[in-house]
């Protein structure tokens, strides 16, 4: 069998409401997949982390003729190849985003040509369905802060309802709003006072924070019973997380920016986190995250891969997720998306506090290409 089209299909869809966390605002939500045929029928799918341009542009002209004729079986052989070739290319630049999409569609394509789910082809799954998280708690704009407080507390109420124990809320509010790190903690308040003492609560900073701030904000994160806090720092600053993983009482998450076994060896070997977060669309894909729960796991870490895209990168981190030993969920975003809902002739859900693991081959999903279409964008 041989690949004879590696196609990048980038989809958009314009946001009726603009939400933001501590880095920018968000007035879509956009994707760059990645479809992989052979002369065989089989065809893959994957997604890349991060905006089409640059990713469309990296899997068209680089990644497809070089890809075009090889047997796509070999997925860790042409994994290697590809990120071997990418370093000789362009040096300083390991396109990490890119080159997960790509793995993730031939995982996806060998798991049908073999009629096995992805998690059975790495070994088998350890679980058929996981404990989700609700994420949301974005913040909107809104001209007052007991708004945007209200908005919180009423949407973790709704999370709750809909049958979830566990939630994500944003804070970093100073870089994008009129209010700073006392409104942060006010917004956990609220939810704790909102949702009672049953729930877990996870706070999520994207960054937001310096070493001094992130300290306070942490023991005060403390008083509320937060089960960990997420992305506080800049994530090159690895001594900052040992630091703060060490002085505060809160758990420290995070690993959503790093990408590749090197970094996240260098993370795991400085104590930098308590819980890891490897995203699958830009970590390296399930050839590299399935690697680094094995590590994670043989150091007594949790591992939680971090999921915030289409039903694509759901279903991989389902596939992912089935194999993890130990304790972990899977995050589920909540924000509307018909790119998570309606791309799929199967959409994956909740049922009350778990999600199940799809048992289908590949990724355990069917790309419905018809409304697929509908969002495809050709010029952005």
């Amino acid at each position: 069998m041989r690949i004879t089209n590696v196609e990048a299909v980038p989809i958009r869809h314009e946001l009726e409401d603009t939400f933001a966390n501590s880095q920018h605002w968000y007035n879509s939500r956009e994707y760059c997949l990645v479809k992989i045929e052979t002369d065989r029928g089989f065809v893959g799918w994957g997604e890349c982390y991060g905006p089409i341009a640059g990713n469309r542009e990296m899997v068209e002209k680089w990644i497809a003729p070089w890809l075009n004729g090889k047997n796509p079986m070999h997925v860790r052989e042409l994994h290697e190849k590809i990120a071997v070739r990418a370093r000789a290319s362009y040096h300083s630049f390991l396109p990490a985003t890119t080159i997960s999409g790509v793995d993730m569609a031939l995982w996806d394509l060998r798991g049908k040509a073999e009629s096995k789910p992805i998690h059975e082809l790495l070994g088998g799954k350890r679980r058929s369905s996981v404990t989700a998280y609700a994420t949301g708690h974005y913040f909107r704009d809104v001209d007052n802060f007991e708004t945007l407080k209200e908005l919180f507390a009423e949407e973790a109420k709704g999370h709750v309802e809909a049958g979830f124990a566990a939630l994500k809320a944003k804070i970093g509010l100073d870089r994008n709003t009129p209010w700073g790190i006392e409104e942060d903690i006010e917004l956990i308040g609220a939810i704790r006072e909102a949702v009672g003492d049953d729930v877990r609560i996870m706070a999520d900073a994207n960054q937001a924070y310096d070493r001094t701030e992130a300290k306070w904000v942490g023991r005060r994160l403390a008083e509320h019973d937060v089960y960990y806090f997420e992305e506080p720092i800049p994530v090159e600053d690895i001594q900052g997380y040992a630091h703060l993983n060490e002085c505060l009482s809160v758990p420290i998450a995070a690993g959503e920016c790093w990408a590749f076994i090197h970094e996240f060896e260098h993370v795991i070997r400085n104590n930098a986190v308590s819980y890891i977060q490897p995203d699958i669309p830009s970590a390296g894909g399930i050839t590299t995250v399935q690697t680094i729960a094995r590590l994670a796991n043989e150091n007594n870490i949790p591992c939680i891969p971090h999921i915030w895209g289409s039903a694509i990168s759901i279903a991989a981190g389902l596939q992912i997720i089935a194999t993890i030993p130990g304790r972990t969920m899977i995050e589920f975003d909540r924000t509307p998306n018909p790119l998570r809902d309606d791309i799929v002739a199967n959409p994956i859900d909740n049922d009350g506090n778990t999600v199940s693991i799809p048992d289908g081959p590949g990724l355990g999903i069917e790309v419905d290409q018809d409304t697929l279409n509908t969002y495809r964008v050709n010029k952005i």
